[in-house]
C-alpha cells in the first residue's frame, strides 16, 4: 500500500495525488491510501509519523510504502520530488499538469475537505437526541398551557429542540393521550417529539429537566358518623367526605418520591435539574390540599444525595407570588405585571409569610397619586397601599380564601406561567423587571433557618444560570418570629418521616417561638406585615 499524506491546499500534494491516481488506474496492485490534513493538523501528524515510523518529516507532502502481508514500519519514499522520480524511474509516468491548474486542484481539495468536515459534524449533531424534558404528574390544568408553550418556544436555547416525555397514573392515560394528540397537531418548531411514558426508569434516562406537577393527590375519604336525636330512639347515621389525614398523605408522597429519587440517581446525569411545581391549591377544589412543596423537595434531596447537588432540586413559589400580586393590583388599580419583588417565606402549601418590604409598584396612575412618572418610575408597595389595615388583616384572606373560592373552574393559567418563568430564569437567565424571586431551596443557615431545612427564600439569578439567596433583607422582630414559626411548620411536616429535626429545633428555640403556633391539622396559614 502506498501512503500519500499532505496538506489539503498544498499544490505539490495535488501534483503527486493526481499522479498516484493515474498509476492506480493502470496498475492492478498499486494501492493508494490518502491522508488529507488541514494546515493546523500537520504538525500533530508529523509528530505521529516520527513516533510511529521514526521519520522526521517537516514539509508537505510525504510518501511511504507498507507491505500489506508483512507489516512493519514501512519504507519512506520522500516528498513530492522523490515520488515523481520514483514514478518516472519505475513506471515511466510523469506529472504534466501546469502550475495554475495544480493551484486550482489544491483549492478544490481544501474546499471539499471543509465541506466534508461540516457534513460530518452535521451528521453527528443529527445523531444526538434532543434534550429531554420529563413531566411527572403530566395531566393537570397547568399542562394544557405549559406543554404547548414549551413546544413552541423550547427551553434551553432559542435554537435547541426539545423532547417531551410525559408520565402520569393510568387513570389519566386517556386524557393525557388526547393532550398529546393536540400537541402533535401544533405547528411547534421547537418540539422534536412528545411521548407518553409508562415506565419511570425508561422515562428518566438522560433527562435534562424534570418537572413534578400534580403527583399523589390527597384522597377523599367517606366517613360514617352517627348523631343522636332527642325525638328518636335510634341514632341517625350519615356519611361525610373528609380529606385523608395529612401525615398519612405525606407518608405516601415520601414513598413515591423516594422511589423516583432512586431512579433519578441511577439513570440521570448529575447535571439534571428538578423543579417541584405541585398543585398550588389556588382553586376551590384543591384549596384544602395544596402540594407540600417543601416536603417533596426535601424527600428528593435525601433520595438523590450525593449524586444531585441540592441547588439543582428546587420548589415553585411563584404561583403564590402571582396570586398576591393580582390581589394587590386590584387595590392599587394597576396590572399585576407592574408589581414586583413580592417575597414568600416559609412552607409552600402550608404556613407562609408574605414580605412586601422589597416590593415596588410601576406605572401607577390614579386620581389620588401626587407624583407620577414614566415606565421606569416606581414607588414602594407599602407606601402605595391606601389602607394599611387592609394589607395586614384582609389581604391574605382575600388572596387565598375569597379569590380561591370564587374560582370554581380553575384553568391553571397562573400556575403554568409561574412554571415557565421559573424555568426560563433558571436556564436562559431571561431578564424582566423582577430583581427578586421566591424559591424553595435547602438552607445554608440563611436568616436563622437551620442548614438543610427546605424553605422558601428570596433569591435572584446569577450569571451562571443558577440562584443566589438575597442576603441583605432587613427583618423586623415580628418577621423573624414569623419565619421561625414557618420553620417549625416545615419540620412538623417532616415528623411524618423523622421527628428528630423538630425536637432539636424546638430545644434550641424554646424561648424564641411564641406559644400558640402549633399547626392544626390541614392548616394553610398566611401571615403578612406592614
Amino acid at each position: 500500500s502506498n501512503h500519500f499524506a499532505g496538506i489539503c491546499d498544498c499544490p505539490y500534494f495535488a501534483r503527486i495525488e493526481l499522479l498516484a491516481d493515474k498509476l492506480a488506474s493502470s496498475l492492478p496492485n498499486f494501492i493508494v491510501t490518502k491522508l488529507v490534513k488541514q494546515a493546523s493538523e500537520w504538525k500533530e501528524f508529523t509528530n505521529w509519523v516520527l513516533k510511529e515510523h521514526g521519520w522526521e518529516v517537516k514539509r508537505s507532502p510525504v510518501v511511504w510504502r507498507e507491505l500489506l502481508d508483512r507489516g512493519g514500519v514501512g519504507t519512506l519514499i520522500g516528498g513530492a520530488d522523490e515520488f515523481q522520480e520514483y514514478a518516472a524511474a519505475y513506471y515511466n509516468e510523469f506529472s504534466q499538469m501546469p502550475t495554475e491548474e495544480l493551484l486550482k486542484v489544491a483549492a478544490d481539495t481544501s474546499r471539499f475537505l471543509l465541506m466534508d468536515k461540516k457534513e460530518h459534524e452535521e451528521q453527528i449533531t443529527k445523531s444526538v437526541p434532543p434534550p429531554k424534558i420529563v413531566v411527572i404528574g403530566a395531566y393537570c390544568n397547568a399542562s394544557v398551557h405549559l406543554l404547548p408553550y414549551l413546544a413552541q418556544y423550547g427551553l434551553f436555547s432559542e435554537t435547541e429542540k426539545i423532547a417531551l416525555h410525559l408520565y402520569d397514573e393510568l387513570a389519566n392515560e386517556k386524557d393525557l393521550r388526547e393532550l398529546v394528540d393536540s400537541l402533535n397537531e401544533l405547528d411547534a418548531p421547537m418540539l422534536a417529539e412528545v411521548k407518553i411514558e409508562t415506565e419511570l426508569s425508561a422515562c428518566l434516562v438522560d433527562a435534562k429537566q424534570i418537572i413534578f406537577l400534580n403527583i399523589v393527590p390527597r384522597m377523599q375519604l367517606n366517613v360514617e358518623e352517627s348523631v343522636s336525636c332527642p325525638t328518636k330512639t335510634t341514632n341517625s347515621k350519615f356519611v361525610t367526605v373528609k380529606s385523608e389525614p395529612r401525615n398519612q398523605w405525606l407518608k405516601r408522597r415520601h414513598t413515591f418520591l423516594t422511589a423516583i429519587g432512586m431512579l433519578i440517581k441511577a439513570y440521570c446525569s448529575s447535571s439534571v435539574r428538578l423543579l417541584v411545581a405541585g398543585n398550588p391549591g389556588l382553586d376551590a377544589e384543591s384549596n384544602d390540599s395544596p402540594s407540600p412543596i417543601n416536603f417533596d423537595v426535601a424527600v428528593l434531596h435525601k433520595a438523590t444525595a450525593p449524586h444531585i447537588p441540592c441547588m439543582q432540586i428546587v420548589g415553585l413559589a411563584a404561583a403564590l407570588e402571582q396570586r398576591i400580586k393580582s390581589t394587590l393590583a386590584v387595590n392599587l388599580e394597576v396590572s399585576p405585571h407592574n408589581i414586583t419583588d413580592v417575597v414568600i417565606w416559609g412552607n409552600i402549601g402550608s404556613r407562609i409569610y408574605i414580605d412586601l418590604s422589597l416590593s415596588r409598584v410601576y406605572q401607577r396612575h390614579a386620581y389620588d397619586i401626587g407624583v407620577q412618572g414614566g415606565d421606569w418610575y416606581s414607588v414602594p408597595t407599602l407606601k402605595a397601599i391606601r389602607d394599611p389595615e387592609w394589607l395586614v388583616f384582609e389581604m391574605p384572606s382575600e388572596a387565598f380564601k375569597k379569590r380561591t373560592k370564587a374560582i370554581s373552574d380553575y384553568h391553571g393559567f397562573s400556575h403554568a406561567q409561574a412554571v415557565i418563568r421559573t424555568l426560563e430564569s433558571w436556564w436562559r437567565n431571561m431578564d424582566d423587571k423582577e430583581g427578586v424571586h421566591s424559591l424553595v431551596i435547602a438552607s445554608e443557615e440563611w436568616y436563622g433557618v437551620p442548614r438543610g431545612v427546605v424553605f422558601s427564600f428570596p433569591v435572584n439569578r446569577n450569571p451562571k444560570s443558577s440562584w443566589s439567596v438575597v442576603q441583605d433583607v432587613e427583618l423586623s422582630p415580628a418577621a423573624t418570629l414569623e419565619i421561625e414559626a414557618c420553620v417549625k411548620d416545615v419540620l412538623e411536616d417532616w415528623t411524618a418521616v423523622d421527628p428528630e429535626p423538630l425536637e432539636r429545633y424546638m430545644e434550641s428555640h424554646r424561648e424564641h417561638i411564641p406559644a400558640g403556633l402549633e399547626k392544626p391539622e390541614d392548616s394553610n396559614e398566611v401571615s403578612t406585615e406592614e
